[in-house]
């Protein structure tokens, strides 16, 4: 009875995967937001001296 429970919760396993797989899905995001606006913030310093 007891190895039926147990075989019973091994589903629930790739569901904690999947949470900590979000977790590390939203720090890429912020990273490439963070990145993208750096290099946006760049194109623009660049623009302004290059019209100077």
């Amino acid at each position: 009875m007891r190895n039926v429970m147990s075989s019973a919760f091994h589903p629930l396993r790739p569901h904690r995967i999947t949470r900590s797989s979000r977790q590390v899905r939203g720090k890429r995001t912020a990273w490439a937001l963070i990145v993208f606006g750096i290099v946006l913030a760049c194109v623009e310093l660049y623009i302004v001296y290059s019209a100077l």
